[in-house]
């Protein structure tokens, strides 16, 4: 039904003060609705490389990405993120999905913390469509992690666990002198699981509208050798009108020679430096 105009304000103080006779009573104007306990942050992205910890999940290609987020005002959040991945490197795998939620706030004005949960999806991959025979038995590339987090004002420290093995990575299919064609004597020597990490962020407005930011951490893959790295990553950001913002950042690693010509597998002859050092771009849209 279509709401009948209202009157102006001005009309009705009029009348009132004149007193006019038979006038009928102005209806309520209805109350402002309460602000939602939710608010819904979205984001579109489109990333010359998608680089996760140093190395590239999309063999040095392009990535569309979208993240959408759900923030409730106690600080709990859920969410979900998806991008497009390279089989070359993660075994039948196209599209990277992530679920997460978790719990943040403050433990004072500048001090924050956030705790959560993040589950890694790879719809239809595993293990056994990797290209190298006798390393594709079957396993799942799905991968949980818990994370915590501590803030002071611009900087952040971060570190999580897996709760499963770590991308599924095992002694069948990435074992020492078989599984990393840069470094034979590198590889898995048990259960993955519980490998972990650690960083430092930091991220701080240097201008109007300019963003500078930075980034050290290091992965270390449980019951594995040669296979942790050390990763860097610094990055300036400039805000658009409309949502819209451009980003450059150059991302470094230790690069462990496991990673070294890696051999793709899905073909078994291609070849990738996978935690090469290189810059790259974003544009990003935010709803």
């Amino acid at each position: 039904m279509i709401r009948p105009a209202l009157r102006p304000l001005s009309a009705l103080i009029a009348l009132a003060c004149l007193g006019a006779a038979g006038s009928s009573r102005a209806a309520d104007a209805p109350a402002d609705a309460p602000a939602s306990a939710w608010t819904v942050p979205v984001s579109v992205s489109l990333v010359s490389d998608y680089i996760f910890r140093g190395q590239s999940q999309t063999w040095g290609k392009p990535a569309l990405q979208l993240s959408v987020e759900a923030d409730h005002a106690s600080g709990a959040y859920v969410g979900f993120a998806a991008s497009n991945v390279s089989s070359h490197w993660l075994p039948g795998a196209t599209v990277e999905t992530d679920f997460f939620g978790g719990f943040r706030g403050k433990l004072s004005e500048p001090v924050g913390y956030d705790v959560g949960l993040i589950y890694y999806a790879y719809p239809g991959a595993d293990w056994k469509d990797s290209w190298f025979d006798g390393y594709n038995k079957g396993n799942s590339l799905n991968t949980a992690e818990a994370y915590v987090s501590i803030s002071y004002d611009w900087l952040s420290f971060k570190t999580g666990r897996t709760l499963t093995e770590y991308f599924g990575w095992s002694t069948n299919n990435s074992p020492v002198a078989g599984g990393f064609n840069g470094n034979p004597a590198a590889g898995v020597t048990g259960s993955t699981r519980g490998s972990y990490f650690y960083e430092l962020n930091a991220s701080k407005d240097v201008a109007e509208g300019w963003n500078l930011s930075g980034q050290i951490g290091r992965q270390v893959i449980a019951h594995a050798t040669g296979l942790d790295i050390t990763y860097y990553k610094l990055g300036l950001t400039r805000a658009l009108p409309d949502g819209w913002s451009a980003g450059a950042f150059y991302s470094a690693s230790s690069q462990p020679k496991a990673y070294d010509r890696f051999l793709s597998l899905d073909n078994g002859h291609s070849e990738s430096n996978i935690a090469r050092n290189k810059v790259f771009v974003s544009l990003s849209k935010a709803f």
